[in-house]
């Protein structure tokens, strides 16, 4: 092989070494991750057909730190954005924490009395490592990764399966994760 084919022969692995590597750059994590949620949802855009129902959603958050992160996970009405709720949970190292829907609104974290009549909306998602006297969060090596599972029919029932996804972290976003933490301290009085 001469220099010439070498060198397309070292450019071609480089490029599928990086290429290949892209998935393993976890563009599904960051410390803001969002999501759909669903809670006795029938949707139809067609006819004639059946409505596509979903009874519930079950939502996997997964730290793949070392550290012990607080996360926040907020509730919102679609279309129009109405908060409905949070919960708080402390995610440790290298841990997970996993909750449904229907726990959610049983166990008082989505409010009925906010979104009375919301069967569908989205999920945000915060993790930090402290708050500071201002009550403002810092995300610094805080990450979260994290799948939703919409549940229809009873077991074993149809379920579809997708990652959060991962929000990129820019000032923008540093304000609304801070405003998610700020409703969600109000929400749980604390």
């Amino acid at each position: 092989m001469d220099n010439l084919h070498r060198s397309f022969a070292v450019a071609a692995l480089m490029a599928a070494w990086l290429l290949g590597d892209a998935p393993a750059m976890a563009q599904d994590s960051s410390p803001y991750v969002v999501g759909h949620w669903r809670l006795n949802d029938s949707f139809a855009d067609f006819s004639p057909g059946a409505a596509i129902t979903t009874d519930n959603t079950d939502f996997v958050f997964l730290n793949p730190t070392n550290l012990t992160l607080t996360l926040e996970y907020a509730f919102f009405a679609a279309p129009d954005g109405t908060f409905c709720g949070c919960d708080r949970d402390t995610l440790q190292p290298n841990g997970r924490t996993r909750y449904t829907m229907l726990g959610e609104q049983q166990g008082g974290s989505f409010s009925t009395n906010l979104c009375p009549t919301q069967t569908e909306g989205v999920l945000k998602s915060i993790v930090f490592t402290s708050v500071d006297k201002k009550g403002n969060i810092d995300v610094d090596d805080a990450l979260q990764a994290g799948v939703q599972i919409h549940i229809a029919g009873s077991s074993p029932g149809e379920r579809s399966e997708s990652n959060l996804q991962g929000v990129t972290v820019n000032d923008a976003t540093r304000r609304e994760m801070n405003q998610i933490h700020q409703q969600c301290v109000k929400f749980l009085g604390k």
